[in-house]
């Protein structure tokens, strides 16, 4: 398990390797609206914004699919939050980076 933190008025983290079956958490200080999320080829990455954990497969995660793939969702009620906390886990080893969408 990796885990990574976006500090206050920074952008996000990028180009990290998933370990098969393992979570990763990108912890960004700043309140954001919403999250893009994206990777390189590779196997499909299985993601959460709400600090929760995914499960490969899982109901409750967002997906991105094997191919190249960009996905921003937007984040309710951020400013009620801490922090965004995005937490991965794929079944491969993908590249990963996520980022601040939008201020």
């Amino acid at each position: 398990m990796a885990s990574y933190s976006v500090a206050t008025h920074k952008i996000g983290a990028y180009a990290k390797t998933l370990t098969a079956a393992t979570v990763d958490t990108v912890t960004f200080a700043d309140y954001l609206q919403a999250v893009e999320v994206s990777k390189e080829e590779g196997a499909a990455i299985y993601f959460t914004i709400d600090g929760s954990t995914p499960t490969v497969g899982g109901e409750g995660a967002y997906f991105l699919p094997a191919s190249a793939a960009v996905r921003v969702i937007d984040i309710p009620n951020s400013n009620e939050r801490p922090a965004t906390v995005v937490k991965l886990i794929s079944a491969g080893t993908p590249t990963y980076s996520v980022a601040k969408a939008r201020e």
